[in-house]
């Protein structure tokens, strides 16, 4: 496995050394409440994953010299979230992952209000992806589905462990990461908000990205509540590196021209402008370490790389074979409702897949409210009366009623 996207040329790392330089974080964050940081720059150093990495780099960098990066259609990316939980509060609602792929496709589309508080001398070269993300409405068999798999475990941390990704050891599978976007949402520990598999450098059963579902959607994390790690994770899923190449000097960069060098990772909220090499630093792009609230932007140059990744080695999220659907009109399509009677379990079915939140209300005979829902809805859901007496109950879903009879 192999997730660190450092420079190869400055890397004389051993694997005792990544251990090493794990422990003195763990042991700083202690101390100092120090931001859980991206897993990308501190572990997996190894010599063949490094040359992997290497290889990718020539590859992307021979793809942008061979080829004009055109103006073009929105690139739609199904993505399938694996919730990999043990408390409670790990198991997020559908509604903040939904928040979490709103926030994507507003930092990928420079449609973030914030953006308009990036620097003047920067402004010139904010870039955008136009990348679309969403969940995918269909999984690899060919059934409905919401994109969203919960998965719960006997382990209080996954931590940094491979476990994650395979349901045997107590994670979730991947989905064929030629055609989704995967995003385990998984308790990494107190040092890793996450980390995103860089090009060419792990299996396709581990291609994808970890978060840490403190810090997963649009939370109420006075810090990291922007949904910007998964910003910055998808950004190492998609070629790019950190400003400062996890180097602490100034003759190495991120391989991007419009990117100032720069000496060191900057956090917190800093003001305008720092400098640690010759020119003012870029610290408020989303590939530097400073609080959500104080990232901005992609650049040309970045979202350029961006699709030259996706024209290498992410090519099969462009083939189109798997379609995921967007938030649809407010009008909601007929409902079938079978076995009804049952004996409790009632299958319930539009015939046009909604793909959003939707609220219902359950009532008994005498009008009742006993039990009210939210629930993330592609075509299918599933009610369960089994614990409820026989009778007549009516099911309310956006002023259309519907009446079940439980034998």
């Amino acid at each position: 496995m192999a997730w660190l996207t450092i420079k190869p040329s400055v890397v004389k790392y051993t694997f005792l050394d990544s251990i090493c330089l794990l422990i003195g974080l763990f042991f700083c964050a202690g101390l100092n409440g120090q931001k859980p940081v991206c897993g990308n720059e501190v572990f997996f150093t190894d010599r063949v994953s490094i040359e992997k990495m290497s290889e990718a780099d020539k590859i992307i960098e021979d793809y942008l010299l061979q080829n004009a990066i055109n103006t073009r259609s929105e690139i739609i990316i199904p993505v399938v979230v694996h919730i990999v939980w043990h408390k409670g509060e790990e198991n997020l609602s559908d509604a903040l992952v939904l928040s979490q792929i709103d926030a994507l496709n507003r930092d990928f589309n420079a449609e973030n209000s914030d953006i308009q508080n990036v620097p003047d001398e920067f402004k010139p070269v904010i870039g955008s992806p136009r990348i679309r993300f969403c969940l995918a409405a269909i999984d690899p068999s060919g059934n409905y589905t919401t994109g969203i798999i919960r998965v719960q475990c006997d382990r209080p941390e996954m931590g940094v462990s491979e476990d994650v990704f395979f349901s045997a050891r107590g994670g979730s599978d991947a989905w064929d990461t030629e055609k989704y976007l995967n995003i385990w949402v998984a308790n990494t520990g107190n040092l890793i908000s996450g980390f995103g598999s860089y090009p060419n450098s792990v299996i396709p059963e581990k291609t994808g990205v970890v978060i840490h579902p403190k810090y997963f959607g649009m939370n109420r994390h006075r810090k990291y509540g922007m949904g910007r790690t998964a910003t910055h994770e998808i950004g190492h899923y998609f070629g790019l590196r950190h400003l400062w190449a996890d180097d602490r000097d100034c003759t190495t960069d991120d391989e991007v021209e419009d990117t100032p060098p720069q000496r060191n990772a900057h956090t917190n909220c800093p003001g305008y402008p720092q400098s640690g090499c010759s020119e003012s630093e870029m610290f408020m792009n989303f590939m530097d370490y400073v609080d959500d609230p104080c990232m901005f932007l992609f650049t040309k140059g970045q979202s350029n790389r961006i699709l030259a990744t996706l024209n290498t080695y992410r090519s099969g999220l462009l083939s189109g074979n798997n379609k995921c659907i967007m938030p649809n009109s407010l009008q909601l399509s007929p409902l079938s409702i079978y076995p009804n009677p049952s004996r409790g379990l009632f299958h319930c079915r539009f015939s046009v897949a909604p793909m959003r939140i939707i609220k219902y209300g359950l009532y008994n005979a005498v009008g009742q409210l006993i039990r009210a829902e939210e629930q993330l809805i592609n075509q299918d859901f599933y009610l369960n009366l089994e614990t409820l007496p026989a009778g007549v109950y009516f099911l309310s879903i956006e002023r259309e009623i519907y009446r079940l009879v439980k034998i």
